[in-house]
């Protein structure tokens, strides 16, 4: 009976979990979530899960709009750091994903027993002594250059 009470009361708080969170860009470039978006700036009401029911507009502005040509030179300026930082995020990202699969690569050489490469004919080709000397130090130089280059 106590477990059929507790099932009822969180399906009744549930409806008051879900609540409306808006989406926007700051003057930085960076966005923003939260429960009120600040005034004069465009704000999108997100979708979340669990969320049901119709979504309260987006609170109107109480101070006058800005002139257009401040607004369309403001706009611009946003745009250009929105799409510079989204370049940044990205390099960053591909330079995360490099250096962790060098690192995978030179964890997979330190450990592994014995290492091959794959024939031209689909074989397997263990690699001698030396050869697996040459390939561990080349994959610590690849962890180096790619995981410390701060470029």
């Amino acid at each position: 009976m106590k477990r059929v009470l507790l099932c009822a009361a969180l399906l009744a708080f549930s409806s008051v979990a879900s609540a409306v969170v808006y989406k926007w860009v700051d003057a930085q470039g960076k966005v923003q979530y939260g429960d009120r978006p600040p005034d004069g700036v465009h704000a999108e009401v997100m979708d979340l899960l669990g969320a049901h029911g119709t979504r309260p507009a987006p609170p109107a502005a109480a101070t006058p709009p800005p002139k257009p040509a401040v607004t369309a030179a403001r706009a611009q300026a946003t745009g250009d750091d929105a799409v510079k930082k989204a370049v940044q995020d990205d390099v960053e990202a591909a330079r995360e994903k490099q250096c962790a699969d060098a690192q995978e690569r030179y964890r997979k050489s330190i450990e592994g027993r014995k290492l091959y490469r794959i024939g031209s004919d689909g074989e397997r080709e263990y690699l001698t002594s030396e050869e697996i000397d040459a390939e561990r130090l080349n994959a610590k130089r690849d962890v180096d250059t790619i995981c410390n280059s701060q470029s």
